[in-house]
């Protein structure tokens, strides 16, 4: 038996019937005035998207309160104890909540999300809808647990869903929505995405109907709020052709024909930032979590020249090496720009073989060099664990990597396939992995979404991952390392080059712990997220 199926039940737990099963129950709803609305937001209290939701709900006249229920730990994902379950339902019950939103972010939160949805259909008989990317990438799962699915982007059918219910009016025919009626299953088309971005109001953040629910109690207030960090999109989409192994592949199929790639104005970004310096007390610094910061001229020129008298804050950003400029990082640095990520992923081979991105070893190289003469800390994305590289790839991969210059974090990520996704169907055409390897039936993501040693791995595999961690290590000669992995001992016997590589983590987590307490940035919930000597997440 896989681990996975040991730690989610298998296939079969996936496929069950729900019970109580889903239904028409949305229907009480019709003509409530008076519509409370509770979202939860399922081990995540970052979830933009909830906030944004809830922002626009509340401008329309609709009561809504926001439920933080746990928080995420990186490759520790426990389910809820009894008391937890008993707190959230209580919790749901004191607001008066007569629709639950539950936003299920990834598929491997499937069985979860349905525990939960249970439980509030048994204990309360009131209708739940899922929403997130698991509904989007599977409707027909989600639908076979959920009374009322939100498919893709779901700003324009929300809001007319809870105008419709208080208005009395049928969503039968809600595009964007799929919902049970007394007929069946109405399967309504997905709405258009937001052309005008600027429209949407800013996350909210401060309105006092929030609590997370963790352990044993319910924290009232938001639970982002104190924290140092601002996640902020300037875009939504990827203005690249979307890899395989990325969730707008996802988005891509959904919208077809419609343009995925969008952008806000600078006027919109910058006001977000003017809320989040009233809103987050402790702020230091701010992340643009785009999949690639926004370079095309004109808005590019814009934000350099308004960002130090209107932002005013560090910044950070993802690039990608087809963009990659000393000019850009200069201009950028010269405002308040600190650090860069970005993504290599792997050899130019497997890039273009499996993930169909186009990039090149030259490319990333000379990316990597530019931002180290930027004087910006550099962060690389690299994903590991794939079904495809040879013993050849994965040494191409690490002599790549002894090529870009230190120091810099090595952000190590294992493959994780999302059903609807591209690799999902190049990997399965290939018979190089089952549906049951596929998150949802899979619950990888909760035990190494981000590679950590202690993962089980055949020798080879553990060679070149332990020689992968420490080539970020810049303490330790780039010399040893090739000695290293010229070994033909280690690779038959990696524990000894493992247990180097674990001790060289110990040491790297302690310098960036330090850099972060310096910065101001530190924070329980990155103690609690990072730190676990069982599972310790490599950089």
């Amino acid at each position: 038996m896989r681990m996975d199926d040991r730690t989610s039940g298998g296939s079969e737990s996936y496929d069950r019937p729900t019970d109580p099963s889903p239904g028409p129950s949305w229907q009480q709803l019709l003509g409530k005035r008076d519509l409370v609305v509770s979202f939860v937001s399922l081990y995540i209290i970052e979830n933009t998207g909830i906030r944004l939701l809830a922002a626009m709900l509340r401008q329309e006249g609709t009561r809504v309160h926001e439920v933080y229920f746990k928080d995420w730990v990186t490759n520790r994902i426990e389910p809820p104890s009894e008391a937890e379950l008993a707190l959230l339902i209580e919790e749901l019950r004191a607001n008066g909540t007569d629709l639950v939103g539950i936003s299920v972010r990834a598929s491997a939160f499937h069985r979860l999300a349905r525990q939960i949805t249970e439980r509030i259909r048994r204990a309360l008989k009131i209708p739940v809808l899922w929403g997130g990317m698991h509904p989007s990438s599977c409707p027909e799962d989600a639908i076979r647990v959920a009374d009322m699915v939100a498919i893709g982007e779901a700003e324009q059918s929300l809001p007319q869903l809870t105008l419709r219910l208080r208005n009395g009016e049928s969503i039968d025919d809600l595009p964007g929505l799929w919902l049970h009626t007394h007929d069946g299953v109405r399967r309504n088309p997905v709405a258009s995405l937001v052309q005008d971005l600027d429209a949407l109001p800013m996350p909210d953040y401060h309105s006092p109907d929030k609590c997370l629910i963790e352990g044993r109690k319910v924290q009232r207030g938001d639970p982002y709020a104190n924290q140092p960090i601002y996640l902020l999109m300037a875009s939504r989409g990827c203005p690249f052709p979307s890899c395989t192994f990325c969730s707008n592949s996802v988005m891509d199929r959904i919208y077809g024909d419609q343009p995925y790639f969008r952008l806000r104005g600078v006027d919109h970004v910058l006001a977000e930032v003017q809320y989040a310096r009233q809103n987050f007390p402790s702020l230091k610094r701010i992340r643009f979590d785009d999949e690639e910061f926004p370079v095309s001229k004109g808005w590019f020129d814009e934000f350099c020249a308004r960002w130090p008298e209107e932002g005013g804050v560090p910044f950070e950003i993802h690039m990608d090496p087809r963009v990659v400029t000393r000019e850009r990082l200069e201009r950028l640095k010269a405002i308040g720009l600190d650090t860069v990520f970005m993504g290599i992923q792997s050899t130019a081979k497997v890039n273009r073989d499996l993930y169909c991105r186009n990039v090149s070893d030259e490319q990333v190289i000379a990316a990597a060099q530019a931002i180290h003469d930027s004087g910006v800390r550099a962060g690389y994305q690299v994903i590991l664990d794939d079904p495809v590289s040879t013993v050849a790839d994965k040494e191409q991969l690490f002599r790549l990597l002894l090529q870009i210059p230190r120091p810099y974090e090595m952000i190590l990520f294992s493959l994780t396939v999302y059903p609807g996704s591209k690799i999902a169907e190049k990997l399965l055409a290939m018979g190089l992995i089952e549906p049951r390897d596929i998150e949802g039936r899979a619950t990888k993501v909760f035990r190494q979404f981000r590679v950590d040693l202690s993962f089980p791995r055949p020798a080879e595999d553990q060679f070149w991952t332990a020689l992968t961690v420490l080539v970020s290590k810049d303490f330790i000669p780039k010399g040893l390392l090739r000695q290293l992995a010229d070994s033909s001992a280690l690779r038959r016997n990696p524990a000894p080059l493992t247990a180097f590589a674990y001790s060289a983590n110990v040491a790297k987590l302690g310098i960036m712990g330090v850099q972060l307490t310096l910065r101001g940035e530190m924070s329980w919930a990155i103690i609690r997220r990072w730190l676990s000597f069982k599972s310790l997440v490599t950089y």
